[in-house]
């Protein structure tokens, strides 16, 4: 009997653990829709803001701007974006054993290491990790953020750069490839990486006012779309992998109810098969 109500009750806390991941698999999968149309457009404005940038990078003008010429400081910032909440599957694992991989190579080589983090639990985790400065953490951010959000990263980055704290900027984040399929990117920024093609060295730009005036505000805005589209790529595989991750508990909750139910009737049956043989055997003694 103690063995039955204990079943019993096993299997109305998975049947109602169950209706919990069920509901948040398809609130993740509602987000996760509507955020991977902003994931495309964003990406669109990405890659072209991207595009134009480098091509401007192999001209005389950019060569002189602090943006484009490579510094022979070897300190690095990373710019990471994690989640602020959890139940994601390997979401932030992925995000950090990727940083850690960054963090031991600039260690190897004597960089100095520094974090801007997105998310809450990006936030906990470098800030427990010895050796790395973490220079700024952002959270509860929208799935896809006002653009005047990212000023404040834009100003240090602008600053740290153009001041010398920093001689690299990279940007680690998760770039939704489709529902099943989410890869981690770790990116170089800063200083503008040039694009290898002939074709564009023969381009002339005119620049008005001023080279420098142009240059700073058309890095401005490309640091802008990069952020804005990092943003909302790791949103978007966010709520991806929560959806895979909650549909697979759905399937786990499933497989044990189940088995829970068998052993239940599997116990329900030998207890009566027990009371019958009592019964059967007070009989006989009677007679």
């Amino acid at each position: 009997m103690a063995q039955t109500q204990l079943l019993n009750r096993r299997i109305r806390s998975v049947k109602n653990a169950k209706q919990i991941t069920k509901a948040m698999e398809v609130v993740a999968a509602s987000r996760m829709r509507r955020v991977q149309e902003a994931a495309t457009k964003t990406r669109a404005y990405g890659e072209i803001a991207d595009s134009i940038v480098r091509q401007i990078s192999n001209t005389q003008e950019a060569k002189h701007h602090p943006f484009f010429r490579p510094s022979q400081n070897t300190a690095k910032l990373y710019i990471v974006f994690s989640s602020d909440r959890g139940l994601a599957g390997a979401f932030n694992s992925n995000i950090f054993n990727n940083s850690l991989r960054s963090f031991n190579e600039d260690k190897k080589t004597g960089r100095t290491s520094s974090v801007i983090v997105f998310g809450r639990k990006g936030a906990r985790f470098f800030s427990r990790f010895e050796g790395v400065n973490l220079v700024g953490e952002y959270e509860n951010l929208a799935d896809a953020p006002d653009a005047n959000v990212f000023a404040p990263v834009i100003d240090s980055v602008s600053n740290g750069f153009s001041g010398g704290q920093f001689g690299v900027v990279n940007i680690i984040y998760t770039e939704f490839v489709s529902t099943l399929s989410q890869s981690v990117r770790n990116l170089q920024l800063l200083p503008v990486p040039p694009v290898e093609d002939e074709t564009t060295q023969k381009v002339i730009y005119e620049l008005e006012p001023t080279n420098d005036a142009v240059l700073t505000e058309a890095m401005k805005l490309y640091l802008e779309a990069q952020l804005m589209r990092a943003k909302v790529d790791s949103s978007a595989s966010e709520y991806a992998m929560r959806m895979l991750a909650m549909n697979s508990a759905n399937r786990n909750a499933s497989d044990l109810i189940e088995h829970l139910t068998l052993e239940l009737n599997a116990s329900r049956q030998a207890s009566i098969t027990q009371e019958m043989a009592e019964i059967t055997g007070g009989a006989n003694a009677v007679t």
